[in-house]
């Protein structure tokens, strides 16, 4: 059977859609799998599929963001990486994290929520309404289609580093941003690739959360130490922040 690929779904998924956003001008950005939120139904999804997929940011949001833990721990990553030194809050909301005249971008590689991976039910009426056959098969198209765009987006704007969430997709990630697998290395805490003729260095690093990811300021501090050393060498220049 041949499915009909939805066109408004082509569009919202090679978009911002998903994306929290930010300067994209920055050096570092800071890449997760999907939102960690859930359709209420297809209604909701279709009507998301209408967009606007605008750059998003948290501009004038910093502190709400925050509250939220993945974004603090994101934040907790900048201040290491940036030397902010204590009170990493006061000096994200100062600096204006995730601000689209501020520091960092914050995306997804994926731009259907979903509360976790055990919660995803691909259904026939999703597949009917995407026109893709499976959760598997959504996440391969999103690999070639979506990642095509935001790899123009990293052509364009040259991230020095992007830091991925997620150990388990590491494969994902990095066909996602079309890294030159024979560059793949790893490190302290993490996996590497390159992309963008070598440009820009693609760290897969454990989960920002949980009993086994990065959970507490020492592991964030460590994650972050390793991998300014590892960029400072293999970028061959300390400002590349």
């Amino acid at each position: 059977m041949k499915r009909q690929l939805n066109e408004k779904f082509k569009q919202f998924a090679c978009s911002h859609y998903g994306c929290d956003g930010g300067n994209l001008d920055s050096k570092v950005w800071v890449c997760g799998l999907e939102w960690g939120t859930e359709f209420k139904d297809l209604a909701d999804l279709d009507e998301a599929m209408e967009g606007p997929f605008n750059v998003g940011s948290w501009d004038g949001q910093v502190k709400e963001r925050l509250k939220y833990q993945y974004n603090n721990k994101i934040a907790w990553l900048y201040s290491y990486l940036y030397g902010w030194g204590d009170g990493h809050k006061e000096e994200a909301v100062q600096r204006k994290l995730m601000c689209s005249d501020g520091i960092g971008f914050k995306m997804n590689a994926f731009p259907i929520s979903f509360k976790n991976r055990a919660s995803v039910s691909w259904t026939p009426a999703i597949a009917d309404l995407i026109g893709l056959h499976s959760f598997e098969v959504y996440l391969e198209w999103c690999i070639s289609n979506r990642g095509r765009f935001f790899q123009s987006l990293v052509k364009k704007h040259g991230p020095r580093i992007i830091v991925c969430t997620g150990k388990g997709s590491m494969m994902s990630f990095f066909r996602f941003f079309d890294c030159d697998l024979t560059t793949v290395d790893d490190g302290e805490m993490f996996s590497v690739a390159r992309c963008n003729d070598n440009n820009t260095l693609v760290f897969v690093v454990p989960f920002f959360g949980g009993a086994s990811g990065i959970n507490s300021f020492v592991k964030m501090a460590a994650l972050a130490s390793n991998i300014s050393k590892y960029a400072d060498e293999a970028l061959g220049l300390t400002d590349w922040k």
